[in-house]
């Protein structure tokens, strides 16, 4: 549990704090919210700052502090339990988020290998290798060696979405093939990441499924407030794409009969 964060947090409970008062938790909602495609927090420097999301707020405090929050109430408890009890209930695993235990952990699969969890002490064994397939789900990533025929390298990464600092550290010296759902938050999850080169896999038959019944119109929905205006130019013909039929595709579907 971090005491300085959320001694800091709490400041924004009766105030706008001035942003030298806020320094170190700025600086981890920054990494948060680059790695959530999330925005929840106002700061500047010689400004004051102000909460843009409460909920949001809350989450990331639960989840860099690995306590319970959803209040400022429930911060002040977390720095003065005053039971053994309460202190076990606001410790616990956050309602809606849980730990990131493999923070700092890569799980790849390396030439069709079984699925491995690598951490800094195993990447000299990992120093050679120069190139991989980004998969943004779980379910799909553990189904990956029976799709290797579509992508151009056989070593896989498994993103969960924005993916930890780590991977993204990782992958800055790599040329990457990123396999990502094909809709909003997939365009804004390519554009989190720098790479030595990188792409998006398009299937040849994606309009088709675009076109089908096994889209995802809900999920546009939701999704659709996050959409940005301007996109790198790899990133236009799957743009083009969910702006025609209003609507997604999520990958698990892509290569599903194969």
């Amino acid at each position: 549990m971090s005491i300085k964060i959320l001694n800091q947090a709490l400041l924004f409970k009766n105030d706008k704090p001035n942003f030298s008062s806020i320094k170190e938790l700025n600086s981890k909602a920054v990494s948060y919210q680059d790695e959530n495609g999330c925005s929840f927090l106002y700061a500047r420097r010689r400004e004051k700052a102000y909460i843009k999301d409460k909920k949001v707020f809350f989450e990331f405090v639960s989840d860099v502090c690995s306590v319970n929050v959803s209040s400022f109430d429930d911060i002040t408890k977390a720095l003065n339990p005053q039971s053994r009890a309460e202190a076990i209930e606001i410790s616990g695993d956050s309602k809606h988020r849980y730990i990131k235990v493999f923070d700092q952990a890569l799980l790849i699969s390396l030439d069709g290998s079984l699925n491995t969890l690598y951490t800094y002490d195993d990447l000299e064994i990992l120093k050679d290798i120069k190139s991989f397939v980004a998969v943004e789900n779980g379910e799909t990533f553990l189904k990956m060696r029976g799709y290797k025929e579509h992508f151009k390298t056989r070593n896989f990464i498994y993103l969960a979405g924005y993916s930890n600092s780590f991977t993204k550290e990782f992958l800055k010296d790599k040329d990457v093939e990123f396999f990502l759902d094909f809709d909003i938050e997939a365009l804004n999850i390519y554009e989190s990441f720098e790479c030595k080169s990188k792409f998006l896999h398009i299937p040849k038959s994606l309009e088709s499924f675009f076109k089908s019944k096994k889209s995802n119109v809900e999920l546009y929905k939701k999704q659709r407030a996050r959409l940005k205006d301007t996109y790198s130019d790899e990133l236009k013909p799957l743009l083009s794409l969910i702006r025609k039929y209003n609507t997604v595709v999520e990958q698990e579907i892509i290569y599903e009969t194969h």
